[in-house]
């Protein structure tokens, strides 16, 4: 079982991104975000181990020390590898760089096999839109995912720990 370390956005920004899945799965496009019951987030870390106890404790205090993270998703993307993902993405700042960081240095005693794609200088932050679509849809997927009004301004304001398959929160924390 593995675990991921995402950052929850606001409510607001998140039905826009829930429009979208539900857009998709509607003319079934790609399901898997729909059926696997999650909330849009930008995922900052996968772990295939991690010691919750201590990781909850270390989490709830950096929150509690940081403001809610605002950046503007600017872009959409493709990941081809391993499979096809299509994916909006912010343009990156300083602050959510450093918070990335400060989430793997609190992360690193506490887990074991952090997966390579999410590790600083690797990361590329984004939001699923789409995935477990066959390849030749993706202009499909394009044309619905072009509905988002971009730039969009976000403020991302949670952070948590979810463990998969199936997806389960296993702790959140709302930021400052």
């Amino acid at each position: 079982m593995a675990f991921a370390v995402v950052l929850y956005f606001e409510e607001q920004h998140e039905k826009e991104f829930l429009r979208i899945w539900n857009t998709l799965a509607l003319e079934g496009l790609s399901t898997d975000l729909v059926k696997a019951e999650i909330r849009p987030h930008i995922t900052l870390g996968i772990f295939d181990e991690l010691n919750c106890q201590p990781c909850e404790s270390q989490l709830s205090n950096v929150a509690a020390q940081t403001h809610p993270i605002e950046f503007q998703i600017t872009h959409l993307g493709l990941f081809t590898h391993p499979e096809p993902v299509v994916f909006a993405s912010p343009t990156i700042t300083a602050e959510l760089l450093a918070f990335h960081q400060t989430l793997h240095n609190i992360m690193e005693v506490e887990s074991k096999n952090p997966w390579e794609m999410y590790l600083p200088d690797k990361w590329v932050p984004h939001c699923t839109l789409a995935l477990g679509f066959e390849i030749g849809q993706v202009g499909k997927i394009f044309e619905k995912c072009l509905e988002l009004k971009l730039p969009m301004q976000i403020k991302a304001d949670q952070v948590g720990v979810v463990d998969f398959q199936p997806v389960r929160d296993v702790f959140r924390f709302q930021l400052l």
